[in-house]
């Protein structure tokens, strides 16, 4: 009698714990009818058949040692593809077990050792490769057909959200922080309080681990949260197109929105603002102010005999004269003080009457939305209630179209009770305005001022100011001289 062993796998493809006790048993019995006697069992559960994955098969390497101390003659396998998937993991492993005089024999594929069995054994390891290659092309084709229905395509959904049936839905919990972090970048604020609520509160990211600043940042680039559902079937290979996502698969408004699109670029603005200058602490007009040949100043700060200084220099170092830092912020603060004046409040106040004038129609743009959205969901819940009505379908798959329709009868009643977002009210806007006269901080300068233009010429220096409230106020402009 020989003594063999046998070897059993199984993937995580629609296969379990029974699939590696079928090939054990299919095993056996050939043992048993060919007189081998099996000594051991060797078996890796859930561990894909692809090369790169055979060093992870603690069992199937075990084995391979094994082979080098000559405790066995034969290896009994099921079939062939439960060794390898790769033809040249085949070849190596023949050769490999030729050298130590053991024999592979896969129990559902036993050629024999004629010269046509080796022509078969050979097209099996090669039917076993193109079938994990077919594999892979097929899910990647699923997964862009399940992309261009806008379905969730595994892994977990951003926080702020939840899946049913593959549709994302908001979790109003998380999506109340998610709109927190916006409002915070949006306003140029830090995130230490949000991040200490999330903790207080046990709230933690999708994961099960704490969110800390880098989760607040991925969440801050994440254009799902504007309604947009963006795929990307194959990983860019240049670094700087993985986060713009040329190639991705993108449907607009295919999500329920969190952020507006409009806070949304604002955020991204803010913060490759912040990226580009290095913002430090306490540099009131940081990031806003442009030497007159159009590249950006930074500023820096130099100690000399105990004193500090600070000041702003040109980042292509043209040739401009420094700037004293002081000087661009008391000119910052004199512009906020002529731009809030109250003749141009009122100025704000009559542009705000003008936008609220059309309120109404923004409410009823925005209900007919809403209403489109209930009648396309109703639409699928009447599909399904048809599908049951069809009668004789399996137990689990009346379990599963239900689940469906409970998920859109839920999704129906949050869509229900969604109303159209509230404006500020003038006299609120007015006071708001006023707040940000008096007190004239880094938050007021960057929301007010898009950029500082600095312009030289001998002994004169000007700064141009050009507000964010332009497009109700005009191109405004205010000249310091230094």
């Amino acid at each position: 009698m020989k003594d063999a062993v046998i070897y059993a796998r199984y993937s995580s493809d629609k296969q379990d714990e029974a699939s590696i006790e079928a090939q054990v048993r299919a095993c056996r019995e050939y043992a048993a009818s060919k007189g081998y006697t099996v000594l051991e069992v060797y078996a890796d559960e859930a561990i894909s058949g692809k090369g790169s994955k055979t060093a992870s098969r603690k069992a199937y390497q075990r084995m391979l040692r094994d082979v080098n101390k000559g405790i066995f003659d034969t290896i009994l396998i099921h079939k062939y593809d439960r060794v390898a998937r790769n033809l040249g993991e085949h070849v190596n492993l023949e050769k490999k077990l030729k050298d130590r005089r053991v024999e592979l024999i896969a129990v559902a594929q036993d050629f024999g050792n004629t010269n046509e069995a080796k022509i078969m054994r050979t097209l099996m390891w090669s039917l076993s490769e193109y079938y994990l290659d077919n594999l892979s092309s097929e899910v990647k084709k699923g997964h862009r057909e399940t992309a261009l229905k806008a379905l969730h395509n595994g892994g977990c959904a951003p926080f702020g959200y939840d899946v049913i049936n593959q549709r994302y839905v908001i979790n109003e919990l998380e999506a109340g922080y998610v709109r927190k972090i916006f409002n915070a970048a949006a306003n140029r604020e830090g995130f230490t309080e949000i991040i200490a609520e999330l903790a207080a509160a046990g709230i933690t990211g999708k994961r099960g681990k704490p969110i800390k600043y880098t989760q607040i940042y991925e969440m801050l680039r994440n254009e799902k949260y504007t309604g947009t559902y963006i795929y990307t079937p194959q990983e860019e290979e240049r670094r700087e197109d993985r986060r713009s996502k040329p190639n991705a698969i993108r449907k607009e408004n295919a999500l329920p929105q969190i952020v507006s699109r409009a806070q949304f670029m604002e955020v991204q603005r803010i913060m490759t603002e912040r990226k580009q200058t290095g913002k430090k602490a306490g540099y009131l007009c940081s990031g806003l102010v442009y030497c007159q040949c159009g590249a950006k100043m930074h500023g820096m700060r130099t100690t000399r005999k105990g004193h500090e200084y600070f000041r702003y220099y040109c980042s292509k170092k043209c040739g401009a004269h420094i700037v004293r830092m002081e000087e661009v912020d008391k000119a910052a603060v004199e512009y906020l003080h002529e731009l809030l004046s109250p003749e141009k409040q009122d100025r704000i106040a009559d542009a705000l009457r003008q936008y609220q004038a059309g309120e109404s129609n923004r409410a009823a743009d925005f209900t007919r939305a809403i209403q489109r959205r209930i009648n396309e969901k109703q639409g699928e819940y009447d599909a399904l209630m048809k599908n049951l009505s069809t009668g004789a379908l399996p137990a689990e798959v009346v379990a599963d179209i239900g689940a469906q329709m409970q998920g859109i009868k839920e999704e129906i009643v949050r869509l229900q009770e969604t109303t159209p977002p509230v404006d500020f009210t003038v006299d609120q806007i007015k006071a708001w305005l006023e707040v940000l006269k008096d007190s004239a901080d880094e938050k007021a300068v960057h929301l007010l001022i898009e950029r500082i233009d600095v312009t030289q010429k001998e002994a004169k220096t000007d700064f141009n100011m050009t507000s964010t409230l332009k497009s109700v106020l005009g191109e405004i402009g205010c000249g310091d001289r230094t």
